[in-house]
């Protein structure tokens, strides 16, 4: 069947262009991984010798020509790295939202303290006095559970062991002090709020993300957080601690949804840097002063332009290639060929043996799908000779299919009409040149 048909195009080139450019995502995946482990302050040595043995691997498979594989897990090997970021991020979060929560309860526990010391009418020494200040303030360096605990020491004395006179008994019982013996962790159980607020521990959370996402703003909240915990009018804190948690939770989702079009951008960056010609105009160091809008919109355009270049280098591989198979099969190709294809979308090929006849491609080569079919030059109709002119192209179609398949090409028949079963298009050719004007319709 060699009447008009529709054809896919795949060469050997275009397939190794597309494994070159996922592997440069992947290598940039990997400096990714080995900044934010830099940033987390995380050494795993292990894991990165299975990253670098992992790419070491892709090099053999693409060295061996197994394509399909790259495309296949490379993509996944990426989103592993992307995906242990996150992983190795949200444990140190929850480690910080629970060192968070501790050193709250440690100041609520100092501030019981002080509270049960004055309504005792007791007194600290000046320096523990300013130690548990420290403590309430969030300031003090030291050990703060020992400190807890010495000032519990004044709040609850050692009960004496030695047997007490009757009258000394009556003594100690009219002294406002607290004689059982109640260890600290007893006395915090029983003096501690049953239930605290949960918007601190949203904050907690979302602070810990904030530590590690935009260091920048972090300590404008831990400001606002701590005039929040020291407002005594119970409305007032109230509405603090609702301002903090609705600003909280925008601002680590702009920082987050920040990092992902960054990390984003990277991938698509470094995959049109292995594939452009020639330089690109961009500026990697100015991207943390972008906004979302901007980044976004950046994003999108390197998108396209990432297309727009695939595209170029897949058209000019598959167009080259066939030229030069069919150049073998003894049809006229032109230096000027390649141009004309890309700028008409057509193309028509003389072959001398066959004259007054040709063959035309219609469609883009990127587009992998292309028509051909073959034309005729003269307005005079011969069906016989129409038909024989198609058995000579579809001899000459098997033959361009196995020369492309020993290449490591592919040239796909998808669609096809019997020979004769519609009449030859014929074509206007304009003198050494492959401009054409159409006397029929499209078939297809």
């Amino acid at each position: 069947m060699s009447g008009p048909k529709v054809v896919h195009i795949v060469t050997r080139e275009e397939i190794i262009a597309t494994c070159q450019g996922i592997l440069a995502q992947l290598d940039q995946a990997i400096n990714q991984w080995q900044h934010a482990m830099q940033n987390l302050a995380i050494t795993d040595d292990t894991f990165l010798q299975g990253i670098i043995n992992t790419r070491e691997k892709f090099n053999k498979l693409l060295a061996e020509d197994k394509f399909s594989d790259i495309q296949r897990l490379v993509p996944i090997e990426i989103k592993q790295l992307q995906a242990n970021i996150i992983e190795r991020k949200q444990v140190i979060i929850t480690t910080l939202a629970k060192q968070r929560e501790e050193a709250r309860q440690t100041k609520e526990n100092a501030q019981l303290l002080i509270n049960a010391i004055a309504q005792k009418g007791l007194h600290l020494p000046k320096a523990l006095h300013n130690e548990l200040t420290q403590i309430i303030q969030g300031n003090y360096q030291g050990s703060a559970t020992a400190v807890l605990n010495q000032v519990f020491g004044y709040l609850v004395p050692e009960q004496q062991t030695n047997v007490l006179t009757a009258k000394q008994q009556a003594i100690l019982n009219s002294m406002n002090v607290d004689k059982s013996t109640q260890t600290y962790t007893d006395w915090l159980t029983k003096h501690q709020t049953s239930q605290r607020d949960p918007r601190f521990n949203q904050i907690d959370h979302y602070l810990s993300e904030l530590a590690l996402e935009n260091k920048n703003v972090y300590q404008s909240f831990i400001q606002r957080l701590n005039i929040a915990e020291t407002e005594t009018i119970k409305q007032q804190q109230n509405l603090l601690l609702d301002s903090i948690l609705l600003d909280l939770s925008k601002t680590v989702q702009e920082a987050k949804k920040r990092t992902q079009l960054l990390a984003k951008l990277e991938l698509i960056v470094a995959e049109l840097k292995q594939k452009s010609v020639e330089p690109l105009k961009l500026d990697i160091q100015q991207f943390d002063q972008l906004t979302i809008d901007e980044l976004t919109t950046l994003v999108e355009n390197c998108e396209q332009q990432l297309i727009k270049v695939t595209n170029t280098i897949t058209a000019t591989y598959r167009q080259q290639t066939l030229l030069q198979c069919l150049s073998k099969l003894g049809y006229e190709v032109r230096s000027d060929m390649q141009t004309q294809w890309i700028k008409d979308g057509r193309l028509v090929i003389r072959n001398p043996a066959t004259p007054g006849y040709g063959i035309e491609f219609t469609g883009q080569a990127e587009n992998q799908r292309v028509q051909v079919r073959a034309v005729r030059f003269t307005q005079q109709e011969d069906r016989q000779r129409d038909k024989d002119i198609e058995t000579l192209w579809c001899s000459d179609f098997a033959k361009l299919q196995a020369w492309l398949a020993k290449q490591g090409d592919s040239l796909i028949l998808e669609k096809s009409l019997p020979i004769g079963q519609v009449a030859i298009k014929q074509v206007e050719a304009e003198q050494n040149s492959t401009i054409i004007k159409e006397n029929v319709k499209k078939y297809f």
